[in-house]
């Protein structure tokens, strides 16, 4: 029994380092050339239909991307 609850705390403190291991690389910083507040670069992707869409279409309206990974 004291081996099973040795194995199981060894796999929780894994987990643990592995769940905050990416937490630890963003460090909080900032990519350089962007600042918090700034506004976003202009870029276009096309949208589900294939038509192309530009950030700039919506220049003084609030936007939120979704990005989905279609399979096929």
């Amino acid at each position: 029994m004291i081996d099973f609850l040795m194995a199981v705390r060894k796999w929780l403190v894994l987990l643990i380092v592995l769940l905050t291991l990416p937490l630890a690389a963003c460090g909080g910083s900032e990519p350089e050339g962007m600042q918090t507040g700034a506004a976003a670069p202009d870029f276009s992707l096309p949208d589900v239909t294939g038509q192309t869409v530009s950030l700039s279409d919506y220049a003084g309206t609030p936007v939120l991307l979704f990005f989905h990974m279609a399979v096929g």
